[in-house]
């Protein structure tokens, strides 16, 4: 039996000539693209598509479909978003967050978003572990790493810039090179990891932005940290900027989704609020 999930397939397939490129555009394994694929043929009782080692290309016969499915297709698509847009979003938006997050900064935003959706419910749990997106039905999670998997859905939110920062107190002569070298330089978002740059054995590790700050107020030890986190101690004195010798990457914050096509409005308008007011 012919169903939407089938026609949506055939039409990401032909306009992509690739199952696997389909595959990854639908959030989808390849082999539910393939079946879904062999399914429509056999119930149409004809080939759609001419396959070999290098591309996929459209029959006489899939041409003729996908021209009487993709008008079909644009007109659901119109249909349903015209139903969301009268709709009052509503309802529980549940998301994980990491630790290190400005959650100053998250507050403001659910605060803002509230004011804007009040009938928008939110619900955050903090915490560094890996969830279950589905399992544990989180609507997404936010991350400071793009998460490597063809089974969920990644958005960039945000990013901002790292510094290298220091105690006020410190020795002026000390540099970042000797810091760095006498194993006194915490680097907990790893942007050093791809550099050439070659240090003494650590005297502190991690890998929490809180812990590494509260190092450097402690003395002793500089780190490389978003700027957003050091800004109000920079402007405070207690600590200051540390000449770094490179140029430091930008810290990305990514929305991790399951992986669906379908994502509630109340959502898909959370996501769009944190880019506006995280980046």
């Amino acid at each position: 039996m012919t169903t939407l999930a089938h026609l949506e397939t055939f039409a990401e397939v032909a306009a992509c000539g690739s199952f696997a490129a389909a595959a990854r555009l639908l959030g989808l394994p390849r082999s539910t693209v393939t079946a879904r694929i062999k399914a429509l043929e056999e119930d149409l009782g004809v080939a759609l598509f001419r396959r070999t080692t290098r591309q996929v290309r459209l029959t006489v016969e899939g041409e003729a479909y996908r021209a009487r499915v993709l008008p079909a297709l644009k007109d659901l698509a119109e249909a349903g978003e015209q139903i969301k847009t009268a709709q009052t979003p509503r309802g529980l938006v549940r998301l994980s967050v990491p630790v290190d997050l400005p959650l100053d900064r998250m507050a403001e935003a659910m605060t803002s978003f509230n004011a804007r959706y009040p009938d928008v419910r939110i619900e955050v749990h903090v915490s560094d572990r890996p969830v279950d997106l589905t399992g544990e039905r989180f609507d997404f999670a936010l991350r400071g790493n793009r998460v490597a998997s063809e089974n969920v859905v990644v958005r960039k939110i945000a990013s901002g810039p790292l510094i290298s920062v220091v105690h006020s107190n410190h020795p002026p002569e000390e540099t970042f090179e000797t810091i760095f070298r006498d194993g006194r330089l915490l680097d907990p978002a790893g942007a050093l990891d791809e550099t050439d740059l070659e240090g003494g054995p650590s005297t502190f590790t991690t890998r929490n932005l809180q812990l590494a700050r509260a190092l450097v107020l402690a003395g002793k030890v500089a780190a490389i940290l978003p700027r957003a986190m050091c800004a109000d101690l920079l402007a405070s004195g207690l600590l200051k900027e540390l000449e770094c010798p490179i140029s430091l990457p930008d810290l990305p914050l990514f929305a991790v989704l399951p992986s669906r096509r379908f994502v509630p409005k109340r959502v898909r308008l959370l996501l769009d609020h944190l880019v506006e007011k995280l980046d």
